[in-house]
């Protein structure tokens, strides 16, 4: 069903949404006893149907846990003043990624991951979360513009 490198990838999708790795290896467990007992349709969605699943049991694991809050989100005054830059061009060292990283939210580490190093479109990573583009796209400008503010010199000088 899934060879060596879709489990690595699943893995690390896990890693990104849980804190801690012993977290991660057990949503990856249970995301794979549920696609053993109700497999996905086509062999061509195999990965994606595991990472909404992963995705669904960790939804469902902080609501039941209530280790999490989400914060409300007004769409209606979202300015969406976007440049160019990517965040792949930001040279962090690794003290200051792990830093950064601690701080972001989940739904900020979960858009990061699909968007950045797995490379689906806005399009993409909103319809795999289930939320508007627009909403993606201003919690990616919000992720720039802190970056910017705490590593300005450090981009202006590479």
């Amino acid at each position: 069903m899934f060879d060596h490198a879709d489990l690595n990838r699943l893995y690390r999708y896990c890693r990104v949404l849980c804190d801690q790795e012993s977290d991660a290896y057990d949503l990856l467990q249970a995301a794979m006893e549920r696609c053993v007992k109700s497999p996905p349709r086509t062999a061509a969605s195999e990965v994606g149907y595991a990472m909404r699943i992963i995705r669904n049991l960790f939804i469902d694991q902080l609501r039941s846990s209530a280790r999490a809050s989400f914060e409300p989100f007004d769409e209606d005054n979202v300015a969406l003043d976007f440049d160019l830059a990517s965040l792949e061009s930001t040279m962090l060292d690794r003290s200051e990624l792990e830093e950064v990283w601690s701080e972001m939210t989940v739904v900020e580490r979960e858009i990061l991951y699909l968007w950045a190093l797995e490379g689906y479109s806005t399009d993409e990573v909103a319809g795999h979360l289930d939320k508007p583009r627009n909403s993606v796209l201003s919690i990616i400008h919000r992720m720039r513009k802190r970056l910017k503010e705490r590593f300005g010199e450090a981009q202006s000088a590479g």
